[in-house]
């Protein structure tokens, strides 16, 4: 072995050397004879035999390393279990995490709709689902004022319904439908606000209004009438009557003139003006031209309209609630925002054009959509001709997108199904139902009596179409006692009854 430090001890082993036992006598180590000696002192000893029968035994620490691991590797798995169970518990414990895919929406009333006190409201609404819904609840200002079975989907897997409230006090109010699936999962629409008004009585009134667009003020309402003025934007007039179909406002100037309503936004409901039926004299034919508005109306100045103009589009029209209304899709395609009264009007549906003022928010690359009330109601297929802002009273990015022509499919009659009479007769319930709706295709029809905890029903395959006779089912009795009778189609019911069998 090289001696790196200097000289070492002698005594330092070499690899490979025979050296002695340590505490033994150089001389007797190497004597040849002792050999023997030493095997048979060594073979005597306990040591031999301890090493013959047992293993050296491990280190402490081994032992200590082996427990912790095994509870280390314990808490780690009860960890686990514990995050599932918690999560599949809280899902269990969440009905609405159900993934039901709702949709749900009021068509009517339309939103800042004048409603007046006193009066029953029918609130129109429609909500879809990937599960059967059971019920629409009606809820106004976050208290439940009505609820209905949701009843069967049309073919369009599309939910409808009816509600109504009436409201005692003037003031603003949020009206919102909440629906529940076959799942328990429940769904809330987004909120309409209506503006609640004291009836207008028999007197009649008048309200004020703003002029949007240059217009003419005529002696009749009708442009075959002579033109006797004008209107500028922004002026402030006192609506005193209107035609029966409000296409035309008798404005307070010179006695009262005439003017269209597209041009003039009501600050108020056109409903507090009464009808007037004028009858005054057409003016002669005349070759001195009469003075006109502008080709090119100023935009209606307005605070709170952006200094950037918008660009409306027409993308749907639409016929809902039976058909006695349009809804029509408006887009603001433009990177401006727009806020302030907007002119649509609407050919090819009713009698003549239907053009109506309506005050709009519509935010930058956002729609809103307007409503145009149609009496008679639209029940056959019709193409509409819808024009924006058909007078260019609003300067836009761009004027050649304001017209779209829509078909408008015929409102489908949903069924209704009542329950017409309940008879007792010895040991059977006989319950009798008809349809006063739109057309049920065949389905299984369940008619289920319940009293208490007992019930029975029938089951029939049936189509039934409106107004025809009574389809009649017998029950056995379940027992005696207060229940209820109720129609089940796919599973949810459609109508019920109470029930007393004595």
């Amino acid at each position: 072995m090289t001696d790196r430090f200097g000289q070492g001890s002698t005594d330092e082993p070499v690899i490979g050397a025979t050296y002695p036992q340590i505490g033994v006598d150089e001389d007797e180590y190497d004597d040849g004879a002792n050999d023997g000696q030493w095997a048979n002192e060594y073979e005597e000893t306990d040591e031999y035999d301890y090493y013959e029968d047992e293993a050296p035994a491990r280190q402490p620490m081994f032992y200590v390393f082996i427990g912790l691991a095994i509870i280390l590797g314990g808490l780690f798995v009860f960890l686990i279990f514990s995050l599932f169970r918690n999560d599949d518990k809280e899902i269990a414990a969440d009905p609405t995490a159900a993934p039901a895919g709702f949709q749900a929406r009021i068509n009517s009333p339309a939103a800042n709709e004048r409603i007046e006190t006193g009066k029953d409201t029918e609130v129109v609404v429609e909500a879809t689902s990937t599960e059967p819904i059971l019920k629409f609840e009606l809820l106004r200002d976050k208290t439940v004022v009505d609820q209905i079975s949701a009843g069967v989907p049309n073919a369009n897997h599309v939910y409808t319904g009816k509600l109504r409230l009436r409201f005692d006090k003037k003031g603003e109010y949020k009206l919102l439908v909440r629906v529940t699936s076959q799942s328990g999962a429940t769904h809330e629409s987004a909120s309409v606000t209506v503006i609640v008004i004291e009836p207008i009585g028999e007197k009649p009134t008048s309200i004020r209004g703003k002029v949007v667009a240059l217009v003419n003020l005529r002696s009749g309402p009708g442009e075959q009438f002579e033109t006797v003025g004008q209107l500028q934007p922004n002026t402030e007039v006192k609506i005193l009557g209107k035609t029966r179909d409000s296409q035309w406002l008798l404005v307070e100037n010179d006695n009262g003139r005439w003017v269209k309503a597209a041009a003039i936004e009501p600050l108020d409901s056109l409903a507090l003006v009464p009808v007037k039926e004028p009858t005054p004299t057409v003016a002669p034919p005349t070759n001195t031209p009469l003075p006109q508005p502008s080709p090119s109306p100023s935009p209606k100045p307005s605070a709170t309209v952006s200094a950037n103009a918008p660009d409306f589009a027409p993308t749907n029209a639409s016929l809902i609630d039976g058909g006695t209304r349009l809804r029509v899709t408006i887009a603001n395609l433009s990177t401006n925002s727009y806020d302030g009264p907007l002119v649509v009007s609407v050919g090819g549906v009713g009698a003549g054009t239907l053009t109506q003022s309506f005050g709009v928010r519509i935010p930058a690359n956002s729609a809103t959509t307007v409503d145009f009330d149609l009496t008679p109601a639209v029940t056959t297929q019709k193409s509409a001709q819808v024009k924006v802002d058909p007078e260019n009273a609003i300067k836009e990015t761009n004027e050649d997108n304001n017209s779209a022509t829509f078909v408008l499919s015929a409102p489908v009659e949903q069924p209704d199904i009542v329950i017409t009479s309940v008879d007792v007769s010895g040991t059977s319930v006989i319950v009798s139902i008809k349809n006063s709706g739109g057309p049920l295709a065949a389905s299984d029809v369940t008619v289920k009596v319940t009293i208490g905890q007992s019930g029975a029903e029938q089951t029939k395959n049936v189509a039934l179409t409106k107004d025809n006779p009574p389809v009649t089912f017998t029950i056995p009795k379940p027992g005696s006692g207060t229940g209820k009778v109720e129609v089940l189609i796919k599973g949810v019911v459609v109508a019920s009854a109470p029930l007393t069998i004595p």
